[in-house]
């Protein structure tokens, strides 16, 4: 340890329910690797395979807010792409789960509607 506040994570009742959804069609060694995935967030919330990614829609994130998306390779195939959104704030060091998808259900991204809903249910404003 460096030292450095640790950040904690919190789940949204989205992700809850799309990481239920691929949990179910993935099995075990999903579960295993997002659980993986996700310990090591807590030290490195920008790790090389995620990007910054653009809001949808006009939505300004309140200070200390950045929006993310880590890329996981679960198998071979569209439907081993999968993708976790998260939100990082590092004033207050939480990492926000917003949701997990598989390429299979969305090629690029969740639509921008869904998308902004979750992250104002969220973020409560």
């Amino acid at each position: 340890m460096t030292g450095s506040t640790p950040f904690s994570i919190e789940e949204s009742d989205n992700f809850k329910r799309s990481f239920k959804k691929l949990a179910k069609a993935l099995g075990a060694d999903f579960v295993e690797l997002v659980a993986e995935v996700l310990e090591n967030l807590l030290d490195d919330q920008y790790p090389i395979n995620s990007r910054n990614e653009p809001l949808p829609g006009k939505i300004q994130l309140p200070q200390g807010w950045t929006f993310h998306k880590l890329e996981l390779k679960v198998s071979k195939g569209a439907s081993g792409q999968v993708r976790l959104m998260y939100l990082v704030n590092t004033t207050t060091f939480i990492i926000k789960l917003v949701w997990i998808y598989s390429h299979e259900q969305f090629a690029k991204r969740p639509g921008d509607k869904e998308l902004k809903s979750v992250i104002k249910e969220i973020l409560d404003f």
